[in-house]
Order: structure tokens, then sequence, then C-alpha cells
């Protein structure tokens, strides 16, 4: 079932990227955004050509990143929002499947065998970075450049450990449950198509 639940994912996530691909062509790029990523390669380039110092370097690298995500904080929130409506909304109308889940014969259920608001979002807040996301874009408005960007990055190694973790559950466990499924008490069945 390990493969199964692995497709399912990786169909959906190229999905939700389609989606929020054709979103953004809509949102238009401010000259702010291009300046930022302009200035990124600048620092680059000097800190390769060996003329920017590290210090120097992740300061200003922080000083920029934390710009470009307070200039994307839009963006961000309706990808947020999108991302909750594909993994939340969608199979909780759908019966706890996702069209990943569905093309692939499974479906996310709670221990009573049923599908509930509240498993599907505590499930994928934790696993597909939703609340990593939620809990940056609340951090821009705490802190400043640097103590964004370590905290941001922090978040995203949590967020990756969650993950692996997860894979090696569903591997080896015999219930076959990941971290955010034994949280959420949710799981994944096959069910006939």
């Amino acid at each position: 079932m390990f493969k199964k639940r692995l497709f399912a994912y990786f169909i959906d996530v190229l999905i939700l990227n389609v989606i929020l691909s054709l979103v953004s062509m809509f949102i238009p790029t401010s000259e702010n955004i291009i300046n930022l990523n302009n200035e990124f390669n600048n620092i680059n380039n000097s800190y390769i050509d060996g003329t920017l110092d590290i210090i120097t370097y992740v300061n200003r690298y922080a000083n920029i990143s934390y710009n470009m995500d307070k200039e994307l904080f839009l963006a961000n929130l309706l990808g947020v929002v999108i991302s909750i409506c594909y993994f939340v909304v969608y199979p909780l109308y759908n019966k706890g499947q996702s069209i990943g889940k569905k093309i692939l014969g499974l479906r996310i259920v709670s221990e009573e065998n049923k599908i509930t608001a509240n498993g599907l979002i505590f499930r994928y807040l934790l696993m597909d970075g939703i609340g990593t996301s939620i809990i940056s874009m609340c951090l821009i408005f705490i802190l400043k450049d640097l103590s964004y960007v370590i905290s941001v990055s922090v978040l995203s190694f949590l967020q990756f450990v969650v993950v692996i973790s997860s894979i090696f559950m569903v591997l080896y466990r015999r219930d076959k449950k990941s971290l955010p499924d034994l949280i959420a008490g949710t799981k994944v069945i096959e069910v006939e198509k």
C-alpha cells in the first residue's frame, strides 16, 4: 500500500502545482520582486567571486528573503487557501478522497471509518506543510530579517523530519499509519474502485 500512497501523493502534488501555477499566471509580478531577484543574483555572484564575506552574505540574504516573502504574502496566502481547498475541503465532500487517492483506490478515514473535517485539517497541517506555511506567514509580522529566516529554516527542517519519519512509519508500522495519521486519528484504507 506504500507505493499506492506515494503515487497518490505525487499525483495530488502535481495537480496542486498545476493549479497554483495557473493561478499565479494571473498575479502580476511587482517591480520589487524583480529587483529582489536581481539582488539575490548579485549577492550570490559576489559571494562566489569572493568579494562578499559570509557574514555580510548571510545578512543580505536574510534581508532579501524577508522582503521577498513580505512581497509575496498575498500570493502565499492564496496558495495556502487553495491547498486547504484541495487537501481538506475536496476530500471532505468526496468521501475522504483527493484526486490522487481516488485514482489509486485509497481513502482517508477516521478511526470510526468516517471522514471528519478536524481529522483532515490536522492531518494536512502536519503532512503537507500547510501548517508550516501558516506559521511562516504569521512570523513575518513578528520577526525581522535574520530571525525570520532562521525560524522558517527550522520550521522547514521540522517539516522534513515529519515527512521522513512518516515514510518510515508507513513502511514499517503494522497499521501503516504516518505521524499525521496518529496525531489526527486518521488512517488510509484501500477501497474498491
